[in-house]
């Protein structure tokens, strides 16, 4: 039988925090909606495929944050690893992607005027730490079921009119409605945790509260409605092309006067998809075995800019694009020292005979929906937002229809669009990480 422990840490940064997630934003936050969460699961269980000779564990760390660094990740790894003995692969760290959560690096271009809160993200450290100790020492023998459900909240924002793509609601796109659902149950039956999965954007609101979004109240929600003292971990699915509501531009979702009423409305609608599932189409999860396994992959870039294409680009009459050419010539007084590709660690998990497969950055839906496609025999949940926010990681297939998810790298500072090859890389370090995972 596996043991499973959580704990809990409330890490709502001060009021006058700069947020992340909007560019828009020209001031500070002004208040807290509600809190935000750091939330450890502890699992301990059988490493060997399911014999019982030696325990393996797994720490999944759940942050209400719009984005973490690698930088970050590592400092956390490196304090587990001290504190425990923890390697890299048994922790993995995930974040909601909310976008009333702190502005999570340096400010790169569009976010020239916010302020980087540097202290509290050394403080999360602490906070995580924390909240892990409590789950480990809250191990107690659990019993896992497992169901997945539909909701129809999620719509593609790409939509593609006269040969270009807006950053508008279609109703015709891709998106990923499954909610898939991962209770954990003590000895005596009562739930002790919840973990659910969906894949949408949590960007109903682009004020300048702190807030956990859509996932918070869904979490609150399931919480009252369960008994035995029952928490929810909520996980973000591949979700870089799609949103929650139905406006023709993104503009006019944010001009709404009842944004918060929508949040609520959105929240309580996934909470009860959650409760359905695990009231009427949960099944025993068989196996005990638990096992974990990260690994690499490193994205290239189209093109190298020289300085005197950024000079010119910076003088030219696209908003976005000089104000990225005038960030990176003033980082650099010479020629720009381009990175040539970025790591991308991708994360899984084995769970008995349910399987996690945790993206790192922004991954459009597509990727988990061919995953689950090509793995229609596994229990298999498929997240992004894993490790460190290395950007969007968009389709091959729309690179010749444009959009924010191709070409939103200048927000990373990046030189120019990923490498086209992309795709075959993310899918097929994809697949290793599974077949790993299979074999125990």
């Amino acid at each position: 039988m596996m043991q499973l422990g959580y704990g809990e840490q409330i890490v709502t940064p001060p009021v006058g925090t700069w947020l992340g997630g909007f560019s828009s934003r020209t001031e500070p936050s002004v208040g807290v909606r509600d809190d935000l969460r750091a939330q450890v699961a502890w699992l301990r269980g059988a490493g060997d495929g399911g014999q019982g000779q030696d325990e393996h564990e797994v720490v999944l760390v759940v942050l209400d944050q719009v984005g973490i660094t690698r930088e970050w990740t590592d400092a956390l790894q490196a304090r587990l690893r001290e504190r425990w003995d923890l390697r890299d692969d048994q922790v993995l760290v995930h974040w909601t992607h909310t976008h009333c959560a702190p502005l999570y690096r340096e400010p790169t271009p569009g976010f020239e005027q916010a302020t980087y809160p540097a202290a509290y993200f050394a403080g999360l450290v602490d906070s995580v730490v924390e909240a892990c100790a409590a789950a480990r020492a809250d191990l107690q023998p659990v019993t896992f079921a497992y169901g997945t459900g539909e909701s129809d909240l999620a719509v593609s924002r790409r939509l593609i009119v006269d040969g270009q793509n807006l950053f508008a609601a279609n109703p015709y796109g891709v998106v990923d409605r499954e909610v898939p659902v991962l209770a954990a149950y003590r000895e005596d039956g009562s739930c002790k945790l919840v973990l659910f999965s969906y894949a949408a954007h949590p960007t109903m609101t682009n004020g300048l509260y702190i807030s956990a979004e859509y996932p918070g109240v869904t979490r609150r929600v399931i919480e009252s409605r369960l008994e035995g003292g029952a928490r929810a971990m909520f996980l973000q699915g591949c979700a870089a092309d799609a949103i929650v509501g139905v406006h023709r531009s993104e503009k006019e979702r944010y001009m709404l006067p009842d944004q918060w009423e929508d949040i609520e409305a959105a929240g309580r609608s996934l909470a009860w998809k959650v409760l359905l599932v695990m009231a009427h189409k949960l099944e025993p999860v068989t196996g005990d075995t638990l096992a974990s396994y990260t690994q690499s992959c490193y994205p290239g870039f189209e093109r190298f800019p020289s300085r005197s294409e950024l000079e010119a680009r910076a003088e030219g009459d696209h908003p976005g694009d000089a104000r990225w050419a005038r960030y990176q010539l003033a980082r650099t007084a010479g020629e720009p020292a381009w990175p040539t590709q970025i790591e991308a660690q991708l994360h899984g998990l084995r769970l008995g005979d349910v399987y996690v497969m945790g993206h790192p950055g922004e991954v459009v839906a597509a990727y988990g929906l061919r995953l689950k496609e090509r793995h229609a025999r596994l229990r298999l949940v498929t997240l992004a937002y894993c490790h460190a926010q290395v950007g969007y990681i968009p389709r091959r297939a729309m690179y010749d229809e444009g959009g924010y998810e191709v070409d939103a790298w200048r927000t990373w500072g990046y030189p120019s669009r990923w490498d086209r090859g992309i795709e075959q890389l993310f899918e097929a370090t994809a697949e290793d990480v599974l077949a790993r995972l299979q074999r125990g």
